[in-house]
């Protein structure tokens, strides 16, 4: 009798009491993204009725989803990957990027629009560089299948992303409030479906995966391409990049030119992510030397960012045009890459957890910018203008806008279950 409970502890026990536990932390996470709508859309003012059925409506389709994949899914949990030779400092490089990519949409509405400019903006520089260097490393592991590849995207990226841009324009549609970065209610139409999920209109950080799309359709191309064209493509788009101007204010943001404009102003990163990849084992060695360097010259950079229009001898085209942004990128993603080389053995779990959930962030974010912004002014109201404490308010702000998103992010994964890359990006 002993023997055979010891059997059904050591040999079934375990993994029930794991699949237990899984469950109910999944039940939990869906019954926490249920109430906390509930209370959301009842604080943006919708009625009590819409508000429950919202929240109704979210449990079952989380439910609906475990269901299916509890009768379509008959094999064994997957195993987790094993990381023996992971190289953690590039996976947190992600991370680094979404934190800057978050900070500098909350910033920019938080009364520090200079700061975010000059220190933050432009952040997908990181995002792609790090894509870039993946695609080049993973191919030098395997030959890229070029069709399995493409269906990779479609399931892990474009997938999510229209998820995520269906869900934004119900919730907008429900809300009907106009919200900074998000697409405006009357702009919302049978009609204009199409042309929303083709320039990313749902929300304004979404241009990026109509962008990244057509950029993974070279993809497979360029990681079989020469050193030679690999080089002469960095050079020449780079060049381009700090040559263009920033694109005239009359341009719209979601439009097939501002959508162009982009592919000149940012592509030079995802090449350079193909360049370091090829020649890392060149380039690592002499980081260190230029490290602190590169690290001043693009802070000096940023503070003269701010100071556009005080430092008469500089050129307006330096300061305002993407001249200074795209080098000063170039510039501090050298001591970047060189902390990144320095922890490449060590797991960080936050750092980890945010590089993880990076692209779960980015999907989120932009919808609650106008909810910590309207809790700043709120705060901001009993706070001496200018005080050191007011400082303070802006930075655990933007410490809690992040940690918020970061909760989300883990709550709609575990909701999602062995779905969540296809519908939330994690």
């Amino acid at each position: 009798m002993e023997s055979k409970t010891n059997e059904l502890t050591n040999g079934q026990g375990a993994p029930t009491a794991k699949f237990a536990a899984s469950a109910w932390r999944r039940l939990g996470a869906i019954a926490v993204l249920s109430i906390s709508g509930l209370f959301y859309f009842r604080s943006q003012g919708v009625t009590p009725i819409r508000s429950v059925a919202v929240s109704t409506g979210v449990s079952i389709f989380f439910l609906l989803l475990w269901l299916v994949e509890s009768r379509w899914t008959t094999d064994a949990p997957t195993p987790p990957k094993k990381r023996s030779n992971f190289d953690w400092g590039m996976h947190y490089v992600r991370g680094f990027a979404i934190v800057c990519i978050l900070l500098t949409h909350f910033l920019q509405y938080a009364d520090a629009t200079q700061f975010a400019r000059a220190f933050f903006k432009s952040s997908t520089v990181y995002f792609l560089f790090i894509s870039g260097y993946l695609c080049q490393f993973l191919a030098f592991r395997h030959p890229v299948d070029t069709r399995a590849y493409y269906l990779s995207k479609l399931k892990n990226v474009i997938a999510p992303y229209l998820v995520f841009s269906l869900a934004t324009l119900l919730a907008i549609s429900l809300i009907n409030v106009k919200r900074p970065g998000v697409i405006a209610p009357s702009a919302i139409s049978i009609k204009a479906i199409p042309s929303i999920f083709l320039l990313g209109g749902a929300q304004r950080q979404y241009w990026y995966i109509p962008f990244i799309a057509i950029v993974f359709l070279f993809s497979p191309w360029l990681t079989r391409t020469s050193n030679r064209t690999l080089t002469w493509l960095s050079i020449v788009s780079f060049a381009l990049a700090i040559c263009f101007p920033f694109r005239p204010p009359t341009v719209p943001t979601w439009s097939v030119p501002f959508f162009l404009y982009r592919f000149v102003y940012f592509i030079w990163a995802y090449f350079f992510g193909f360049a370091y990849a090829r020649w890392k084992e060149h380039i690592d060695p002499d980081l260190g030397a230029y490290a602190v360097p590169a690290l001043l010259m693009g802070t000096v950079l940023g503070i003269c960012m701010m100071s556009s229009g005080k430092v008469a001898w500089l050129p307006s085209h330096f300061l305002s045009g993407s001249f200074a942004l795209t080098f000063q990128k170039l510039l501090f993603l050298v001591p970047i890459l060189y902390v990144a080389n320095k922890i490449r053995t060590c797991r960080i779990a936050l750092f980890d957890m945010l590089a993880t959930y990076s692209f779960t962030l980015f999907f989120l974010h932009y919808f609650f910018v106008k909810d910590f912004v309207v809790l700043q002014r709120a705060i901001f109201a009993h706070v001496e203008s200018g005080s050191f404490l007011q400082l303070c308010v802006r930075i655990g702000l933007g410490v809690g806008f992040v940690a918020l998103n970061l909760v989300l992010s883990i709550l709609l994964k575990t909701a999602c279950g062995r779905w969540s890359r296809s519908f939330v990006g994690s």
